[in-house]
């Protein structure tokens, strides 16, 4: 096979197992929550691990999937409002939030951050003002937000332990003020277990790569970064899976 090439895809589950032209071709998401008591944005999450439980290698996820993962990505995003990521994963790798001209307007851009110090022009590929909300906690100096507020939309949420955001509000007012009724989350790990803690993510995109990374035990970053989960967050319904060359693309009813 060509290197540049993308391997054939079998879609494994829901039976019969058959070859399509592209993973969750045709895919479609309710517009509110099926988590939360009173109904707001569909939240879907869409990380990538090794074999060995890795999200990251040297603090980025970028490496991890092959090109049908990226494009898979895309095809995610394309069906989003809005795409959220914390802070830290903005830092760590230089990245576009966009679907790359497979959705009209783009999604907006979301950073969540506890402090307020985020390099979004430096960072963020594709950078526009009028697309990018920064959610900072309630606790962000007000000369802070002032700066941020010349780059992007600012969004106030009350503060949740340690100073992080709190979540559920955050959620809401990116609802409320911007119509956002389909939220991807791309990560980081904390992120991830603040938004499966609290009941806010209703799927989890899983592609499993291919790969043994290793690492040292205080390096290691998995999908999900937190304290242990509730009885009732770990266990979750497999809603589909793909297969192309030897990389499994998992989808999950959280």
């Amino acid at each position: 096979m060509n290197p540049t090439e993308l391997p054939e895809i079998l879609r494994l589950y829901p039976s019969p197992a058959e070859k399509v032209n592209k993973i969750y071709e045709g895919l479609k998401f309710p517009v509110e929550s099926s988590q939360a008591d009173d109904s707001g944005p569909y939240v879907y999450i869409n990380v990538a691990s090794s074999l060995d439980g890795r999200a990251a290698k040297g603090g980025k996820a970028g490496g991890i999937g092959s090109g049908t993962d990226r494009e898979t990505m895309r095809v995610l995003r394309s069906k989003a409002d809005a795409v959220m990521v914390g802070a830290g994963t903005l830092r760590a790798e230089v990245m576009s939030l966009t679907s790359e001209g497979r959705r009209t307007p783009e999604p907006l851009a979301v950073i969540v951050s506890g402090s307020g110090q985020i390099p979004l022009e430096e960072q963020l590929i594709g950078f526009e003002r009028g697309r990018t909300i920064v959610i900072v906690p309630s606790s962000v100096s007000s000369e802070r937000m002032e700066g941020l507020s010349r780059s992007a939309h600012i969004l106030v949420a009350r503060a949740g332990t340690r100073g992080s955001v709190d979540l559920p509000e955050a959620i809401k007012l990116l609802e409320q003020r911007f119509q956002v009724r389909r939220l991807l989350v791309e990560g980081g790990p904390s992120l991830n277990h603040a938004l499966i803690s609290s009941g806010q993510a209703d799927e989890l995109f899983l592609t499993l790569a291919p790969k043994i990374i290793g690492g040292s035990p205080g390096e290691i970053e998995t999908i999900v970064n937190g304290g242990y989960l509730a009885e009732k967050e770990r266990f979750h319904v497999l809603l589909s899976a793909y297969l192309s060359g030897s990389e499994l693309f998992l989808r999950y009813r959280l």
